[in-house]
């Protein structure tokens, strides 16, 4: 049996945050998950899934160790914690069979082509694709797990059954996160990155099932094919019917040029994509997106920046054509004053960010990810809320 883990009820703190259009942004805050002489990281690379006020977000966890990069050793795991208050108390678990289980029988049996469709429309479900490429997963073909508990428990893996076999994907390796956009009951668009083995340039693409998950197949390309940079880690949101709007992280090779969120969108059910343009240009490293749509039709796009070590936002009212301006949603990011990365010229706040993002039906909104503070200065899993 996979351990159960603590229950966290912390309690909000508010927090006025000083937006960049000098208006005052009250934010409250909240610790999703944390344990002692444990590292926390990258939602973004887990998932979010929603139920009116019913938020459950996954993440990687790994023993906290300090040296260069990301301060995690040992064995990564995937995680859970659910709240139930739209993200003001929250329950940390690490449920049975779930993607990084070490039992022995789960190991043997490995992936399989699902025989009986999954029902998209059921009200307890939840999807989690897998691949490679990022902490704690390593799968180049791909695969998924689902639940109809709202992630209690989870069936799986099984495998991206025929997408292996398109001619557009063969022979490259996937690294998608997860990131879809349901249609149907049994129809659902999915939207991956996968890359040149040899070259390991990245790419955007959208994949669907359209008979609940025992075929898949390539549908498009949405961004174009790379000499420099890696197109990874995109979140989708569908705007109207056939007019679908992608963020995702694109990283220059080399270190020439600065890394940024780009957005493209898709007006005709993602069989083609345009480019929108740049979200934000980031100056130290990168952090990936996480997008909404929100109730009154605006976008919200909110990001870690490194550079100056912040939790920011910033909302569009034209599908992505154009942003407002940034804003603060958190500044109180500290590492550990050992940490050897503080004293590295343009890397003092590295480590944060990787968020996700959703909208509580009251209209707030409640992004999650990982941090580091004076008070808890291993890295947590923390959560913002305040009023778009």
């Amino acid at each position: 049996m996979k351990r159960i883990c603590f229950v966290q009820m912390m309690l909000l703190t508010l927090a006025p945050t000083l937006a960049w259009s000098g208006e005052s942004l009250s934010v409250q805050h909240s610790i999703v998950a944390i344990e002692k002489d444990r590292f926390h990281g990258w939602p973004a690379n887990n998932g979010v899934w929603q139920w009116g006020n019913e938020i459950l977000v996954a993440f990687t966890q790994g023993d906290f160790e300090l040296h260069r990069g990301h301060n995690i050793a040992g064995r990564q795991d995937t995680l859970l914690s659910r709240s139930k208050d739209g993200g003001e108390t929250w329950e940390m678990f690490d449920p049975e069979g779930f993607l990084d289980d070490d039992n022995e029988k789960f190991k043997a049996e490995g992936k399989k082509a699902l025989s009986e469709p999954m029902d998209f429309n059921n009200p307890g479900f939840a999807l989690r694709i897998f691949a490679t490429g990022y902490h704690g997963n390593d799968d180049p073909d791909g695969g998924f797990f689902y639940s109809y508990d709202r992630g209690q428990t989870w069936n799986g893996p099984y495998s991206l059954n025929g997408l292996n076999d398109h001619p557009e994907i063969k022979g490259k390796k996937l690294s998608p996160r997860t990131d879809y956009v349901i249609q149907d009951g049994k129809h659902c668009r999915v939207f991956i990155s996968a890359e040149d083995p040899e070259i390991e340039l990245a790419r955007l693409a959208c994949i669907e099932t359209t008979d609940g998950g025992r075929t898949f197949d390539f549908v498009s390309w949405i961004t174009p094919e790379a000499e420099d940079y890696r197109a990874i880690m995109c979140q989708t949101v569908q705007v109207s019917d056939d007019h679908f709007v992608t963020a995702y992280r694109k990283i220059y090779q080399g270190g020439n040029k600065l890394a940024t969120i780009e957005a493209y969108e898709s007006k005709d059910g993602c069989k083609t994509w345009d480019i929108l343009g740049t979200v934000k240009t980031m100056k130290t490293h990168s952090n990936p997106p996480a997008l909404v749509k929100l109730e009154d039709g605006r976008l919200c796009c909110a990001y870690g920046d490194r550079h100056v070590g912040e939790m920011r936002a910033r909302y569009s009212a034209d599908n992505g054509k154009t942003w407002g301006p940034e804003f603060i949603i958190r500044d109180d990011f500290q590492p550990m004053d050992e940490d050897p990365d503080v004293d590295e010229p343009g890397r003092k706040y590295v480590d944060l960010g990787y968020p996700r993002l959703v909208q509580r039906p009251d209209g707030k909104l409640v992004v999650m990810y990982y941090w580091a503070t004076e008070e808890h200065p291993q890295q947590f899993i923390g959560a913002s809320i305040w009023k778009p």
